[in-house]
């Protein structure tokens, strides 16, 4: 499926540049307003790209081109508003890769188009923190600018662990999305432990 945007599209940098010191992290987020063919309105998509390099020294890759047991966590605050006023939600997700080659890879997820209109969030997200996980071990890690002190970062974590179960579910990997099957020559395999893997 083709990448098509609405007039609402929108290139979100929050903190650049990103600096890859190892041999994974992340390069760029950006966030994209767009409309996936359907009757359900604009979806708020990430789209996280993370650098892979090659490293013959890890005892733990199979191939040294190529990196597994990877998963990317987003976590997100939001600004919504209410007939009661302003407030913030807060959402979670995470993706499990199959594999990623050495190189620059692109790992999606996408919040639902009725939360977009529930809670009149428009073109931007407040705050954000992406990890990177290798066997349960964070490897990297990178924050808005809003969250780069570390008691704004603290209390950031904190309301994600107390108030974003409530969203689960609700921001999404990108094969659980109707954009599974675009960008397919970009689009990693995904692993998902309750149905087959995924491939693009």
């Amino acid at each position: 499926m083709p990448r098509q945007f609405s007039i609402f599209s929108f290139l979100l940098i929050l903190c650049l540049p990103f600096l890859v010191e190892g041999s994974v992290g992340v390069r760029d987020i950006e966030f994209d307003r767009l409309n996936g063919n359907s009757s359900l309105g604009d979806w708020l998509e990430c789209t996280i790209e993370v650098e892979v390099r090659r490293d013959s020294q890890d005892p733990t890759r199979k191939n040294p081109s190529y990196v597994d047991d990877l998963v990317v966590k987003l976590m997100l605050g939001v600004e919504a508003e209410s007939e009661a006023g302003k407030t913030f939600e807060f959402f979670r997700a995470h993706a499990s890769l199959v594999t990623l080659k050495e190189g620059r890879n692109y790992v999606r997820f996408y919040l639902l188009p009725e939360i977009l209109e529930r809670d009149r969030i428009r073109n931007e997200v407040h705050s954000f923190l992406v990890q990177l996980e290798r066997s349960g071990v964070p490897v990297f890690e990178t924050v808005s600018r809003q969250l780069e002190r570390p008691q704004v970062k603290d209390s950031f974590l904190k309301r994600i662990e107390e108030e974003s179960s409530q969203n689960d579910g609700i921001l999404l990997p990108q094969f659980k999305t109707p954009f599974s099957e675009a960008y397919s020559r970009e689009t990693p395999s995904y692993r998902d432990l309750d149905s087959p893997v995924s491939a693009p």
